[in-house]
């Protein structure tokens, strides 16, 4: 996020001095690919070239200091590289650091159910199944991860997080029926908070835009940094943050809500197949 940041930042000074990619390019005797991956926030970027851009654009001492200070921010370490289940896995590094900055995520797709939303029983289940196979430390260590991302939930200032379940997800006994039951209880309980919305699109509800479709929408504190939507899973990302590629899914997601329903009646109808399922 701050290198995103940066480089819009970056971006906008050197578009109010009317520069080009190629001058800045030549500025830095370096490849006009290379700035447009600065400007995206794509690549960590030194402190010195942060330096050298921001004066040939004519940036204010103010403007300097603060390009400086996210140029440094930018070189943190994310909590979740600590982990190497995750350091393997570049799509969802990017995922986490977003989930991470964010102030809020809606989410839709079909079974799983979200990490955010799972219990410890139905991650293990779910990762034993994978028949790519996980040896005790990485299952250990993949749910460690999970559950750290699941503490943005508490909190004085929790993540705000909206989640379209489809019914699929709540009928697919991951674990067999005892841990499906708990799960889809945990769901009833996740949904009396404040900073929890959960919604349910049964079957019934015919077709929709997000068929075949799992996305994430993530929103920011600071109002600069645009909307971000991910598409897919963690091994198959992307990531699409320019107001022409996510007006689509973002009007689609909305379309998907007024079809769910509403999140008292939501309640019920997970209570109603939990009941369903032997204790």
């Amino acid at each position: 996020m701050h290198r995103r940041r940066l480089g819009n930042e970056l971006r906008r000074l050197r578009e109010t001095a009317g520069r080009t990619h190629r001058e800045v390019a030549a500025h830095l005797d370096c490849s006009q690919g290379k700035i447009s991956q600065i400007e995206l926030g794509r690549v960590p970027v030194r402190t010195s070239d942060v330096r050298l851009m921001a004066e040939f654009y004519g940036a204010t001492s103010d403007q300097l200091a603060a390009l400086v200070d996210l140029a440094q921010d930018s070189k943190q370490r994310g909590w979740w590289q600590q982990y190497p289940s995750t350091a393997q896995r570049p799509g969802l590094q990017t995922y986490l650091g977003l989930e991470t900055s964010a102030k809020a995520v809606s989410c839709y797709g079909a079974d799983p159910l979200p990490e955010l939303l799972q219990t410890a029983e139905y991650s293990q289940a779910l990762l034993t199944a994978d028949p790519r196979g996980h040896g005790s430390d990485e299952l250990q260590e993949r749910l460690t991860v999970i559950s750290t991302r699941q503490q943005r939930l508490l909190g004085e200032h929790p993540l705000e997080l909206w989640a379209v379940l489809d019914e699929s997800a709540l009928r697919r006994a991951v674990g067999g029926p005892g841990v499906m039951r708990q799960q889809l209880e945990h769901l009833v309980l996740l949904g009396y908070r404040r900073n929890v919305t959960i919604q349910v699109l049964p079957f019934r509800g015919g077709g929709h835009p997000l068929m075949g479709d799992r996305i994430a929408v993530f929103s920011f504190p600071d109002d600069a940094d645009p909307l971000v939507v991910h598409l897919g899973d963690s091994a198959n990302s992307r990531f699409l943050d320019k107001a022409d590629d996510t007006g689509g899914y973002l009007k689609a997601f909305e379309q998907v809500c007024a079809q769910a329903l509403n999140p008292k009646d939501s309640s019920a109808f997970i209570s109603a197949v939990a009941d369903e399922s032997p204790a």
